[in-house]
């Protein structure tokens, strides 16, 4: 027999666990690991009753996707079969699934469902408007799409053919992440399949202790991740209008009071570099989470790093899209109450994290710490905006309300990007923070800098690669900026003004042809 090791994510439904913990640990050839996303009760029980178990408590719930790649960075078997707890299977079942799935040369697989609430199509544009729209009247669900999607509950996979594709997509929080890799499966041309193995799966025992629409929230939120990496413009469009219908969230409902910090990054340098500098405070402060979302990674790195920084969670991403595209993934993957993003040319300093904390209040939108450059001298201490256009940095501490807060490092109220958006992700890279930060003071927020916590910035590390296209941008953007945030009588009385500045710009952009 082979060796399998299998991959249970718990979060509190422990009778069900201790259920299928009896019957799998009874073989010496299973390797079980437990990752617990948080759960309200402690399984410290397990060892007592299952000493050969594998437990993984995690501090922090990130989602469904981020615990399987951590049974995984530590698995042991040839073969792994990642399992909710209310499906019920027995060593003899394992073992046949394994049979069936090299007889048939699978290198991925999940039992035939015993109902079609199990067995969906890999999501389409065609299989969603037959599921959430009137077409599903004429367009029958059980026709739109071929082949289903593995089922994520009880999925067989070849553990090197996981890791070559960088294990399972952790900007998906909960719900779509198995047809993500079931749809990253069949584009590389890997043969996957549906064995005929009797499993029982209960299903829903983890979410019927949830409101309904906070599963809605979460279920449209998945959807969106999925139709933005894997849908046309259009396709994306439509889903947007479905989710719309069910949901009017633009960001995962708060599960705790987490902060989440997203990381940007072009490059594995300046990635090992940033974590070199910091490794020693990223994880000081409890219920913080960070999110490293990057273009500068090949898949087969993923779990190099997973075992380094076993509590990063890691999005690569295929291709550079902006800064602004680039942090929005972060944020859509993130549950916790307050989100930012620093980038990854900034030091820490000690308890930085925890005194912007402090600073903040009720009415507080988006907030800086001071930002230093590496001579000690004050980079930013908040943004003044001028209405013809300029953006001036303080630099001084001696306002606490600005009109824009800095993006090298920043943390947003998540209830508040969701009445005025995330990053608008035509700007790309630069000026996105300036145009929150105006949204966010006119929906009646305020953009604070909190004088007591600080971060070094080295500067331009990613940036300086963008060279002549930098004096293009900020062109463009401000135009931006302000056909979004001007009023006509702000057009009206400083065009001039305006109008001179951007021909600065044009200047500018003259001089570095």
């Amino acid at each position: 027999m082979q060796k399998i090791t299998i991959v249970i994510v718990h979060w509190n439904t422990p009778e069900s666990l201790k259920k299928q913990i009896d019957k799998l640990s009874s073989s010496q050839d299973i390797q079980i690991v437990v990752v617990d996303n948080h759960s309200q009760k402690s399984l410290s029980w397990l060892k007592a009753r299952s000493p050969s178990v594998t437990l993984i408590e995690n501090e922090i719930n990130r989602g469904y996707a981020f615990a399987c790649n951590q049974g995984a960075a530590i698995a042991e078997g040839k073969w792994l079969l990642f399992l909710n707890p209310d499906v019920e299977i027995d060593p003899g079942q394992v073992f046949q699934l394994i049979d069936l799935a090299c007889n048939e040369d699978l290198l991925a697989a999940s039992p035939v469902p015993g109902s079609d609430d199990y067995h969906k199509p890999i999501p389409t544009l065609l299989s969603l408007l037959a599921e959430f729209s009137p077409l599903g009247k004429i367009l029958p669900k059980k026709n739109v799409s071929d082949p289903k999607t593995l089922t994520g509950g009880c999925l067989l996979i070849k553990s090197k053919l996981l890791k070559k594709l960088g294990g399972w997509d952790e900007r998906f929080f909960l719900w779509f992440e198995d047809s993500d890799l079931t749809l990253r499966l069949l584009k590389n041309g890997y043969k996957i399949g549906w064995l005929p193995i009797d499993v029982k799966h209960a299903g829903g025992t983890t979410f019927s202790m949830l409101d309904d629409q906070f599963k809605r929230d979460i279920f449209f939120s998945s959807m969106d991740v999925f139709a933005k990496k894997h849908f046309s413009l259009i396709g994306q469009f439509v889903v947007q209008v479905i989710k719309n219908h069910y949901t009017k969230r633009k960001l995962l409902p708060r599960l705790d009071n987490t902060t989440n910090i997203t990381l940007p990054n072009l490059e594995q340098d300046l990635l090992h570099s940033f974590f070199e500098q910091n490794k020693h405070l990223l994880f000081s402060t409890p219920g913080v989470e960070w999110i490293v979302v990057t273009s500068g990674m090949k898949s087969t790195d993923f779990f190099t790093w997973k075992k380094e920084f076993p509590l990063i969670r890691l999005i690569p991403i295929e291709r550079n899209r902006g800064f602004a595209s680039t942090v929005n993934i972060g944020f859509h993957a993130s549950a916790g109450r307050w989100v930012g993003t620093v980038n990854d040319d900034v030091k820490l300093t000690q308890d930085w994290l925890v005194r912007l904390l402090s600073c903040v209040d009720t009415e507080t939108g988006s907030i800086n710490p001071l930002i230093y450059k590496e001579d000690n001298t004050i980079e930013s201490s908040g943004i003044t905006i001028l209405k013809k256009g300029k953006a001036i940095p303080l630099t001084s501490a001696t306002s606490r309300e600005v009109d824009a807060t800095n993006a090298a490092a920043v943390l947003y109220n998540k209830e508040v990007l969701n009445k005025v958006g995330l990053f608008d992700e035509k700007f790309g890279s630069y000026l996105e923070d300036i145009d929150l930060s105006l949204r966010i003071k006119r929906a009646g927020y305020k953009n604070i800098i909190c004088p007591e916590a600080k971060v070094v910035h080295a500067g331009q590390s990613t940036s300086k690669h963008i060279g002549s296209k930098k004096n293009v941008y900020d062109f463009r953007n401000w135009i931006f900026v302000i056909i979004k945030n001007w009023t006509l009588q702000d057009l009206v009385l400083n065009f001039p003004a305006i109008f001179l500045e951007r021909l600065r710009n044009l200047s500018g952009i003259s001089k570095s042809l």
